[in-house]
C-alpha cells in the first residue's frame, strides 16, 4: 500500500475530475488524503479518501469567487483584471496552501503527489521534499510552444510565417510586459521554498516541475506541438460517471420522446465560476424562444427560480442533472467553454456552442472551432456576456450543419479508445512502486 496525497484547488472544475482518481486509487488499496476546500470534504469522504482541511490557505466557494473579486477591489475585465486574477487566484494563496500540505506530510510522508493545473503549493512541495509528483491538468494544455500563440488569447496556431512572427512578439509581450510583475512573484515564491531559480516564465515551470504531466484531452482537440516536453502525455478525459446520486426529474421522460418526434434537444449551461446569468444563461433562453425544441437549462450554484424568468412552456430547468445521464439525450450543447463539460459533451458525441473567455474558456472556445465540433460566439470584451442573437445564430447553424455532429461524433470514438483513470492510476502506481523500492535499497 502506498501514501497518496492530492493537492487541488478549491473549484469543482478542479476537484470533480479528480474524485474517480481518488476512487480508483483507494479500490487499488492506497492510502488517500486529499487536500481542497471543505465544500468538498463530503464528497472526498465518499470516495473513500482523507479530507485534509484547508487551514492556512484560502477555503473559498468557487461560486462565490465573483462577489470575493467585487469585495476585493478587482478591476473590470480586460489585461489589468488579468494580471489581478493570476496574482491574486494563481499565486497570491501558494503559502498558505503550502503551510496545510506540510501539515499533511508532517503526519506522513506521501510516495506520490498528485496535483491539477494550477496546483503550485503541490508542486512546490513535491520539489522541496523529492517526492515524485503527477500533474493531471484540468484546462487546455497552457505550456508554450513555437507552434502557438501565446496561452490565454484564444489565438488558434499560426497558418502562415508571417502570423507565426506575429505570435512570436505577442508572446514576448505577454512574458516580458504583461506578466512582468506576476513573474517576480513567482521567483520570489521559489525563493522563499528553497529552491533553485527555475528558467523561463512560470506558466511553464509545472512541466519541469511534475514528474509527469498527465493532459486530459485527446489528440484531436489539442494543438499539435513540435517542442513538447517529454513528460507530457495525452490521456483522454476523466468522466465523472457514477460520480453523482441521481434522482430524475419530472421531465425526464420528455428528452427522449422529443428525439422520437423529430424536435432536437438543447442543453445550455454555465458552469459554477462565471455565475452571473446575463452571461449566457438569460440571452440563450431569449434567443431559444421560438425554436422548436425541447430547452434544458441548468442553473449550476442557484435554484432555477431564483435566477431565471418565467420559463418558455418548451423549457425545463434544473439546478443540476449529471451529464454522464442527461448528455446522450442532447442534439447541442450551449456552454460557456468550462473545460470539464465541454470534455463530457464531446465524449457524448455532442457539437457544442461555446461563449466565454474568462479563465481558460478563450482557449477551449478556439479548439472547439479548430477541431470542427462546434462555433465559438463572441462576447462583450467588458462583461464577458453574448447576445441572444449570436445564440440563435449558433444554434441554428450546429443544427442546420450536419458536419458538426459528424465530427463530434468522430472525436467521441476518439475519447473511447483512452482510459484516463486507469492510466493515471498505473503512473501513480508506477512512482510510488520506484519510491518505495528506492527507500528499501536505502536501508
Amino acid at each position: 500500500m502506498s501514501r497518496i496525497l492530492f493537492s487541488l484547488t478549491p473549484i469543482t472544475g478542479h476537484v470533480r475530475p479528480a474524485l474517480p482518481l481518488v476512487r480508483a486509487l483507494v479500490d487499488a488499496g492506497h492510502d488517500v488524503v486529499v487536500c481542497t476546500g471543505s465544500k468538498f470534504a463530503d464528497a472526498v469522504r465518499a470516495a473513500g479518501a482523507t479530507a485534509a482541511p484547508v487551514v492556512h490557505g484560502r477555503d473559498l466557494d468557487d461560486a462565490a469567487l465573483d462577489d470575493w473579486a467585487r469585495e476585493h477591489h478587482a478591476p473590470e475585465p480586460g489585461v489589468k483584471r488579468l494580471q489581478w486574477d493570476v496574482t491574486q487566484h494563481f499565486l497570491a494563496p501558494v503559502p498558505g496552501y503550502l503551510q496545510d500540505l506540510e501539515d499533511v506530510v508532517a503526519q506522513g510522508r506521501p510516495d506520490v503527489v498528485v496535483l491539477d493545473t494550477t496546483s503550485v503549493a503541490g508542486a512546490l512541495l513535491a520539489q522541496r521534499h523529492g517526492i515524485p509528483s503527477v500533474q493531471v491538468t484540468v484546462t487546455p494544455l497552457p505550456v508554450s510552444s513555437r507552434d502557438t500563440a501565446p496561452f490565454g488569447t484564444g489565438l488558434q496556431p499560426p497558418r502562415t510565417a508571417l502570423q507565426a512572427l506575429r505570435y512570436r512578439l505577442l508572446d514576448a509581450v505577454v512574458k516580458r510586459v504583461v506578466f512582468r510583475a506576476a513573474q517576480r512573484r513567482a521567483l520570489a515564491l521559489v525563493a522563499e521554498v528553497g529552491l533553485p531559480r527555475p528558467e523561463g516564465f512560470f506558466l511553464d515551470w509545472m512541466p519541469t516541475f511534475a514528474t509527469r504531466v498527465l493532459h486530459t484531452s485527446v489528440p484531436s482537440m489539442e494543438y499539435p506541438r513540435s517542442d513538447l516536453p517529454g513528460t507530457v502525455e495525452t490521456v483522454g478525459a476523466i468522466l465523472p460517471r457514477g460520480v453523482d446520486a441521481f434522482d430524475p426529474p419530472a421531465w425526464w421522460d420528455e428528452l427522449p420522446a422529443a428525439r422520437a418526434a423529430g424536435r432536437p434537444v438543447v442543453l445550455v449551461t454555465q458552469g459554477t465560476v462565471a455565475t452571473d446569468p446575463a452571461r449566457l444563461l438569460l440571452p440563450a433562453l431569449e434567443a431559444l424562444a421560438d425554436l422548436d425544441a425541447l430547452v434544458v437549462v441548468t442553473t449550476g450554484t442557484a435554484e432555477p427560480q431564483d435566477v431565471l424568468p418565467r420559463l418558455a412552456p418548451h423549457v425545463r430547468a434544473a439546478r443540476f442533472v449529471p451529464f454522464d445521464r442527461l448528455l446522450p439525450h442532447v442534439d447541442v450543447m450551449v456552454t460557456n467553454g468550462g473545460f470539464g463539460g465541454v470534455q463530457q459533451a464531446l465524449a457524448a458525441g455532442v457539437p457544442l456552442v461555446v461563449a466565454g473567455r474568462t479563465e481558460d474558456k478563450a482557449e477551449v472556445a478556439a479548439r472547439v472551432a479548430w477541431a470542427g465540433v462546434g462555433v465559438a460566439l463572441p462576447t462583450d470584451r467588458r462583461t464577458d456576456a453574448t447576445t441572444a442573437r449570436a445564440v440563435a445564430d449558433g444554434v441554428r447553424r450546429v443544427l442546420g450543419d450536419a458536419s458538426f455532429a459528424r465530427r463530434a461524433g468522430e472525436v467521441a470514438r476518439e475519447y473511447a479508445r483512452y482510459d484516463a483513470v486507469g492510466r493515471v492510476v498505473e503512473v501513480v502506481e508506477e512512482l510510488a512502486w520506484a519510491r518505495q523500492g528506492e527507500r528499501t535499497a536505502a536501508t
